[in-house]
């Protein structure tokens, strides 16, 4: 066993830290990438912003099937670490990388057709052009994408999240460096955005490739052979990555309702705002995101050993530091949110939505760390389908409020901001309450099952 699951095993809360500080950098580093790229792109006017709340949405859902499918590797991969069955690590690994690939070749064909009829669907068809100029080269080569979120999320598997870290990055920067060159230079506006995009994933694609078959110092190995179809693993990822993937599209599915009702309930300056907003929160969570994916990683391993109780104390422990960071970034938004978002525009009716929203978005930014750590935690006690289930229920809360306050009520953008927070809050306290019971409940199973080997010996 590594150094690193040693650390985890006993050090858990110093792990789940140590852990989430290359996540945070690349949380930080990717979201920054998404805010300078929506800065190049917002050159292309108003309308270009707009698309990208269509496209974000929709890329989301698509690299999420890969990123359930990693997660889920990664879980698995977690536990049996903690349970010290190394070769296991392996085949997890290599029956995941398998599902990608098919997954690759399917969702190009599925998916690239159905652009315009969605447009058609949702009434938008006006972004249509600049949507797909975008998207279809992203899922046309959406392998690159997802592959590199599952070797991402596998060396997290094992406890080596700096690596990782650096190869995003690395392609992270190098889009940066593509944008302005082939949106403005060589006029290629959302096309030219979107070959960035997949220029960067190609370049930590190569290093990937480099540092699991050239270099072979990972811990977890993937060879060739293993590609033989292995029925049992391949039902035992499938089964804990379909809740997981669902949750992301749920997740989609939210972000598009909201969206969609800014834009039919308020106004498209509302639907600019929202965006802004989201990317702005986006990056200032990466402390928080971070600290958390650490905790799933230390979760799975602890859970593998069966240390329900030091995962409670961790859980305890990072949770409260969730807080006091979600607290402290509320505190600064509210002081430093003009000059902000002055990067993206000085116009009064933008300054002025954000003013009516602004203590909203400060309530949400509380709310994030119980909601966002209860589901991590879920998914390394290898129960994504609780997250799935606390979202549909956000969901179902979140329509419910929006019909009120909109609908009947015509509160329009307050009232939808109302509805998230309201359906957060609602989530938050259910997530926490239940959280606490599963670990209680298998705590105390845990020490009834050693006072009867006490009492056989």
């Amino acid at each position: 066993m590594s150094a690193h699951n040693i650390d985890i095993q006993l050090n858990p809360v110093k792990s789940t830290i140590t852990l989430g500080i290359p996540i945070i950098i690349l949380c930080f580093l990717s979201s920054f990438y998404s805010i300078i790229d929506l800065y190049w792109i917002g050159g292309l006017g108003t309308s270009a912003i707009v698309c990208m709340g269509y496209i974000s949405n929709f890329i989301y859902a698509i690299n999420n099937l890969g990123d359930g499918i990693g997660r889920s590797t990664n879980i698995l991969i977690s536990n049996a670490f903690g349970a010290k069955e190394i070769e296991k690590t392996e085949k997890y690994a290599e029956q995941g990388l398998l599902l990608i690939l098919t997954l690759s070749i399917i969702i190009p064909i599925v998916f690239i057709p159905l652009v315009e009829p969605i447009c058609a669907m949702t009434n938008i068809m006006q972004y249509c052009e600049q949507i797909y100029a975008y998207i279809a080269p992203c899922l046309g080569f959406i392998i690159i994408i997802m592959i590199n979120n599952f070797f991402s999320a596998i060396l997290g598997g094992e406890g080596d999240t700096k690596r990782a870290t650096i190869i995003i990055v690395a392609g992270n920067i190098f889009n940066i460096l593509l944008d302005p060159i082939l949106i403005f230079n060589l006029k290629m506006g959302m096309l030219g955005a979107s070959i960035a995009t997949i220029a960067g994933g190609i370049f930590s694609f190569i290093l990937f490739v480099y540092l699991y078959s050239i270099k072979k110092d990972t811990l977890v190995k993937i060879h060739l052979n293993g590609f033989k179809l292995d029925l049992e693993i391949i039902k035992e990822i499938i089964f804990l990555a379909i809740p997981i993937i669902i949750t992301n599209i749920i997740i989609t599915i939210i972000g598009i309702i909201i969206t969609y009702s800014l834009h039919i309930y308020a106004s498209p300056i509302a639907v600019f705002t929202y965006i802004i907003i989201l990317n702005i929160q986006t990056t200032v969570f990466t402390p928080i995101q971070g600290i958390l994916k650490g905790l799933c990683i230390v979760t799975g391993h602890l859970a593998g050993a069966k240390r329900f109780l030091e995962i409670k104390k961790t859980i305890i422990k990072i949770f409260s530091l969730g807080l006091a960071i979600a607290i402290f970034i509320a505190f600064a938004l509210s002081i430093f949110h003009v000059p902000i978002i002055n990067m993206f525009s000085t116009e009064y009716v933008v300054m002025n939505e954000i003013r009516n929203i602004l203590m909203f978005v400060v309530i949400y930014i509380i709310t994030f760390p119980i909601i966002m750590g209860s589901s991590y935690v879920f998914f390394g006690l290898k129960k994504s389908s609780y997250t799935l289930m606390f979202l549909i229920f956000n969901l179902i809360a979140l329509t419910t409020f929006i019909f009120i306050f909109n609908h009947i009520l015509c509160l329009g953008s307050i009232g939808i901001h109302l509805s998230i927070i309201l359906s957060n809050v609602l989530e938050a306290i259910t997530m926490i309450l239940v959280l606490r019971r599963m670990l209680n409940s298998k705590i105390n199973a845990l020490n009834l099952e050693n006072e009867s080997c006490q009492v056989i010996n």
